[in-house]
This record gives structure tokens, sequence and C-alpha cells, in this order.
């Protein structure tokens, strides 16, 4: 046994940074994690999940590794994670461990059970708006018995835990309380039927379930679904009080490294994108990323520098003392925390689900590049370039050429050097989900 810090991992699916209020929003949507983990633990201001949707975004951020390495890049695709791959619980468990997962990814990705003692399924099926969601209310109870088997010594060791406790409810289809609804339904109705009518995307999603509300409900109001998508947030918050207490509780809480993140964002119309994830815009790769330990982590730092989901497994293990003679594309943010070092220049980010798209992200720009014609009429070879200062309301691709042809230079060659020689797993493997 390497440590005696304990390690929670949670996840909440589907949840923008941008509205969050600890990362700037307007609306109070986060008000527990803000105090209790964000004042007293860091805060990483540019996460950038280099790959979507859930499950490569769950691959990355438990193996340290990037999409094009792990090669899961289609969620509910044909590839199996390569058992050579280290998962974080793996290499926990072999260094000491009692690893434990409130979860139920292994339904379609079997990869997720591995290297854990005590794989709890929490229900549901992980298939993007297809599947049938489960309550946060669920997840915490099953994340706290386990938590009360573990104080209470049932488990026959003194082993320091890992938990995985990942929540869904900011997915579609939003159904948080209705009175989490009414605090955040605000402003004059804004018709959504009309809206969804103008893209193959939308007529898709409204005959999913939005069908419901809008026409069974009579609630044809953009402002309303919105207000739900937040609600859901705010939910989640409740959900991440409850355990935390529960932690405070078994006085474990200080001694407990904890890790809070998400898979991706959530199109909530922004560039024709409605209640999904898919495009490698911001709203969808600018995850939140925060991090607790009162013994090794300073209290209310802010990262402006720019990390990965790659970069979670490489700092757990930096934190936790465990050396292996193993390579992660990630890297400790110890030295990023502490101002030793900067963080990446750029990031990577890659699609295979309901488009291909590979994209480039800096601090300031961004280029998108479509590899297989999408749903959105695009050509394969289509460039998108945008001024993150801006916004990405306009394509400045035929503006700034110079910009664009530099970015996608810097992306070819990283891109070459990360392959080397091995097929593009974008252009092998087929879209897992066209519609």
């Amino acid at each position: 046994m390497k440590s005696r810090i304990n390690v929670l991992f949670i996840a909440i699916d589907t949840l923008r940074a941008d509205h969050m209020s600890c990362y700037g929003y307007d609306k109070l949507t986060t008000p527990y994690i803000d105090k209790n983990l964000v004042n007293t633990g860091v805060l990483f201001e540019n996460c950038i999940a280099p790959g979507i949707p859930t499950h490569p975004g769950y691959t990355t951020m438990h193996t340290g590794m990037h999409p094009l390495t792990h090669e899961i890049v289609c969620h509910c695709g044909k590839v199996i994670l390569k058992n050579e791959v280290k998962i974080l619980s793996q290499i926990l468990r072999s260094n000491g461990y009692t690893t434990a997962a409130i979860d139920n990814l292994v339904m379609n990705a079997p990869w997720f059970v591995r290297g854990y003692d005590y794989y709890i399924f929490s229900g549901g099926i992980t298939v993007i708006s297809k599947g049938i969601k489960i309550s946060g209310e669920i997840v915490t109870k099953k994340a706290i018995s386990f938590l009360k088997a573990w104080k209470e010594g049932i488990f026959g060791d003194n082993h320091p835990f890992f938990l995985f406790v990942h929540y869904w409810d900011p997915h579609t289809p939003y159904l948080p309380p209705e009175d989490y609804i009414k605090m955040f339904y605000r402003g004059k109705r804004r018709p959504l039927k009309e809206l969804l009518m103008q893209t193959k995307w939308g007529r898709h999603i409204y005959k999913m379930w939005l069908k419901q509300i809008i026409e069974d409900k009579g609630i044809d109001d953009k402002n309303y679904v919105d207000a739900s998508y937040d609600a859901e947030v705010y939910y989640s918050d409740r959900c991440v009080e409850k355990l935390i207490e529960y932690l405070k509780e078994i006085n474990e809480f200080d001694n407990t490294l904890i890790i809070l993140t998400a898979d991706h964002g959530e199109g909530l119309g922004e560039n024709n994108v409605y209640y999904d994830h898919h495009g490698l815009y911001e709203w969808d790769i600018h995850v939140p990323l925060i991090m607790r330990l009162p013994s090794l982590l300073p209290e209310g730092k802010r990262v402006s520098e720019l990390v990965t989901h790659e970069d979670i497994v490489p700092t757990v293990l930096d934190l936790l003392n465990i050396k292996l003679n193993y390579k992660f594309d990630g890297r400790s943010l110890l030295p990023i925390i502490i101002g030793e070092e900067k963080g990446r220049e750029f990031v990577i980010c890659v699609e295979n689900t309901r488009m291909s798209k590979r994209a480039i992200r800096t601090k300031g720009w961004k280029l998108i590049q479509t590899l297989k014609p999408d749903i959105y009429g695009r050509p394969a070879g289509y460039l998108e370039l945008y001024n993150l200062q801006k916004g990405e309301d306009t394509n400045l691709a035929d503006e700034h050429k110079d910009i664009a042809k530099e970015l996608l230079y810097k992306m070819e060659v990283w891109y070459r050097e990360k392959l080397n020689g091995k097929a593009d797993p974008l252009m092998i493997q087929e879209i897992s989900l066209p519609i």
C-alpha cells in the first residue's frame, strides 16, 4: 500500500463548465460545489475533453491516454479497449486500494469494469438519446451504501478506497423536479419546434423526446427546456452535497482526494445543435475539472492553463506517490498548479459518433475540420475557424486563411506523430450512431 489517501472520483455526465456558477454562470446552479470543493480546492478554468462523447471521454479520463492512442473514438462502437492499456482502477487496486464504481458504462463498454473489487450497477443504458437515464438519488444512495460498508470494515481490510461515482442527470431527457425548473425558468416564450424543424438533427431529437414536452405538455418554449437543463445541474449539485456530507460524517472528507469532472457538455441550440453533444464546439469540449485535497493541494486556487482529461490519471498517481514504469499521454498537473510549468500549447480533439471531426484548440483559436460529410451538409475537408474571444457564431476560415493554414499544419504534424504509422481510427471506424 502506497498511501492512506482515499480517492473519490465524481463524474457528472453532460455537464457544461459554463453552466456552473463557479465557472462564471450568472445563475446559481452549483452552490454546494462552489463552497465545499472550489473554495477549498483547485479549479481548472480551461480543461478540454480531447475525445467526445461518453465512451471516448471516460476512456480518456480513466487511462490518461488520448483517443488516438487508446482507439476508443466512438460511443457504442465496435472496438474494445486493448488489455495492455491500464485503467486507473486497475492501477490503484494493485497498489492496495479497495476499488468500487457506481456506474453503468459496462453495459456497452466492458472495459469499464476492469480493476474494480465492487462494480455496483446503477441501472439504465448508456445509449445517447435512447437510454434509460438513472436518477442521481439512486446513484447517491448506492455510493453512500458502499462508503458505509467500507467504514464499518465489512470488506475485511483497512485499505483506502477508490470510488468512482457516475451521475447522469444533465443528460437528455431532462427530468428534474418541477420546483427546480421554476428556479431557472425566466424570460419571454421562445418557440422551439420551429427551430428544431430546420435541421435533420433537430427533427431527430424532436421525435426522440422533445415532442413529449412540446405537444403532450403544450410547452413550446426553448426557455423552459434550457431551464430544465440548468435544473438538472442544480439537482446534481444537491446529490453531490449528500455524498460529500456523508464523507464528512464518517470523518474522511479531508483525507480524500476528490476529483469532479464531466465527459462533455451539451448544445442548447448553439451552432444549431439542440440538446446533444457533437461538433467539438466550446460548449461541448470545455469541461469542468475540480480537485480537492487539503494536505497536498492549495485552497481556492484557479488555474488558467490549458489542461485535458489525459492529465487526470497522472495527477492522481503523483498525489498518491505511486510510481509506474508506464507512459501516459497526459502529465501531472501539480507543477502547473504551483506555477513551475505551463500548460499545453494546444489540444487535439476528435469525435466519431454522430459525425467524424477533428479540431485543434489553442487558448485563443480553434480550427475544426470535417473528415466525412456531416449531418448539417458540410462536405469532407470543410474548415471552421473561430476566435474564441469572439465566440463560435461566425466562421472565420475564409477571412483568416493564414491562421487556418497554420493551425491545420500544427494539427496534421501532431496527428502524424501521434499515429506513428498506424491507421487513423476516425477513418477506419464507422460512425457509430448515425441518424
